[in-house]
C-alpha cells in the first residue's frame, strides 16, 4: 500500500483551523491520492489550531476516515484536572497529590480519557468533498465526546472539592477569599 505524507511540505500539520481545512499542498496530495484510484494510507496528520489528528486510508474497496481529538493530558500532566478545578472553584487552587490520584482513579472508573477517536467508512469512489465531510463529522463527534468527558471530570473534581471542604480544607474564591 502506498504511504502518503500529506503534511510533507507543511511539517506535522496538514490543516489549519479544523482537521479538513487543508493547506494547499496537503489538499493537492490528498486529491491526487483519491483520484488515482489506488490504495493508499496517510500518516496521522495534525491540525495546527487544535490538538486533532486525522488519517485516511483506501483499502479493499473502501475509504476509512479517522479523527482523534485530544484534550490536555489527563494522565501525565495535571493540566486537565486543574482546568476542571478552575471551572469548579473559579479560582486558582492547588490539590494534594493524593487527591489528584483519587481524581485520576475516579476518571479511570468512569472511563474518562483525554482523547476520542471517530471513524467513518466511505465507498472507494468517494470524492475529496465526501472525505472532507467525513472528517468534519468525525471531528464534531470526537469533540462532543471530549466535552462530555470534560463535564464528567468537572463533576468528579467538584465532588472531591466538596469532600475536602467537609474535611476543613479551604479553597481560594475568585475574589481571593477563602471558601
Amino acid at each position: 500500500m502506498k504511504e502518503i505524507d500529506i503534511a510533507e511540505n507543511t511539517g506535522e500539520y496538514a490543516s489549519k483551523w479544523s482537521i479538513s481545512d487543508f493547506y494547499e499542498e496537503a489538499e493537492k496530495s490528498l486529491r491526487d491520492a483519491l483520484e488515482s484510484g489506488e490504495d493508499f494510507e496517510t500518516d496521522w496528520f495534525g491540525c495546527k489550531k487544535e490538538i486533532n489528528y486525522g488519517k485516511i486510508t483506501r483499502e479493499n474497496s473502501k475509504i476509512t476516515v479517522s479523527v482523534c481529538c485530544h484534550m490536555d493530558d489527563l494522565w501525565e500532566e495535571d493540566d486537565l484536572i486543574y482546568d476542571a478545578l478552575w471551572e469548579v472553584t473559579n479560582a486558582e487552587n492547588e490539590l494534594p497529590e493524593d487527591i489528584i490520584d483519587s481524581i485520576r482513579d475516579a476518571a479511570i472508573d468512569e472511563r474518562i480519557d483525554d482523547s476520542s477517536t471517530w471513524t467513518e467508512i466511505l465507498p472507494s469512489s468517494a470524492s475529496f468533498d465526501d472525505v472532507v465531510k467525513a472528517l468534519d463529522k468525525c471531528e464534531a463527534n470526537a469533540d462532543r465526546d471530549n466535552t462530555g468527558m470534560y463535564k464528567r471530570l468537572c463533576e468528579i473534581v467538584y465532588a472531591h472539592v466538596e469532600y475536602m471542604k467537609e474535611q476543613g480544607i479551604s479553597f481560594a474564591s475568585p475574589e481571593g477569599d477563602e471558601t
